[in-house]
């Protein structure tokens, strides 16, 4: 029986918890698994100020503890673990997701079956197991903007992007693509992004229904974040990655209608300014991606018939 290796790169802040609660099972889920050859869990902390270094120390001695000096957020603490890890694949996994017992047997032999697959995600549930919160995802295109939509599956197929919060993914391919970008920190659009290179590259991006976790959905970041600031962030990334991927009319058409929200906030009274807010931090973030733009550009990527074309014919 062919096997793979296996990096489990946890994120964690605050998460004492949640770690006693969910990775117990996650080890029953790797140490039950047939494909599996070997295993390593690498947890970074992202400047927790509770207990879960202790914890992690003194209850999970081969676990690999990384730590942060300061608060970086989702996509530069998740990367620290990807370029540790060693193994065949890397399961990207929150703290706050529960894996039942066959997850790696049922995801792993997919990577047998395509050498082209980047990764994989299962269905993502709530806590209670009675409601779906992740599905598979295929991308449509709106009034020149990158849209995704939930289809109903009831097999495996291609999805426009892998769930960051619990994806099997290929490592070699992930650290060729260097890993999650960071301009999206704190949170937010990191994997949505991650999985267009990946299919820009060749590599495919799969969903399966046959095998669903359970996820206490976005506990850290409601308890961290005003619900004001989350909002902000989530659409500042959301333009930003139609920024990244629009090209010619499209993306044009997208610059001249942020650019006009951008201007505004800035000569409107500062009460006026909540509906601009997300423009002006998307252009206060662009001097970061430059050069990136321009190699998209030159190499002919990033168009969105391309990109939809490529996920519905896989």
């Amino acid at each position: 029986m062919e096997k793979k290796s296996v990096s489990v790169v946890i994120p964690n802040f605050n998460g004492e918890l949640l770690l006693k609660k969910y990775l117990p099972p996650l080890y029953e889920a790797l140490e039950s698994s047939s494909y599996i050859s070997d295993y390593e869990v690498i947890i970074i902390d992202d400047a927790s100020t509770d207990d879960s270094v202790a914890f992690i120390k003194s209850n999970y001695a081969k676990v690999i503890l990384l730590q942060n000096s300061e608060n970086s957020g989702f996509s530069k603490t998740t990367n620290k673990g990807i370029f540790a890890a060693k193994m065949d694949l890397a399961l990207l996994l929150n703290t706050d997701m529960f894996l039942p017992n066959d997850f790696f047997d049922v995801l792993i032999p997919y990577f047998f079956s395509n050498p082209s697959l980047f990764g994989i995600s299962p269905t993502i549930k709530n806590e209670q197991g009675d409601a779906d919160l992740e599905i598979r995802k295929l991308p449509v295109r709106r009034n020149s903007y990158f849209h995704y939509e939930d289809v109903v599956s009831t097999e495996a197929c291609s999805a426009f992007y892998l769930c960051g919060g619990c994806a099997l993914i290929d490592r070699l391919k992930l650290t060729e693509l260097n890993g999650l970008d960071e301009i999206y920190s704190p949170f937010y659009f990191e994997d949505t992004d991650l999985s267009v290179r990946a299919w820009l590259n060749g590599w495919a991006c799969m969903y399966t229904p046959e095998i669903s976790v359970r996820h206490c959905h976005s506990i850290t970041v409601n308890k961290y974040f005003s619900k004001e600031y989350v909002q902000l962030i989530f659409t500042r990334n959301k333009l930003l990655f139609n920024y990244f991927y629009l090209t010619g009319f499209y993306r044009f058409r997208f610059f001249l209608k942020n650019y006009s929200k951008y201007i505004l906030g800035k000569i409107l009274p500062s009460k006026s300014k909540t509906r601009f807010n997300s423009a002006f931090e998307m252009f206060k973030k662009l001097e970061e991606r430059k050069i990136k733009r321009r190699e998209l550009m030159q190499l002919g990527k990033g168009s969105p018939d391309k990109i939809i074309l490529l996920i519905f014919n896989n």
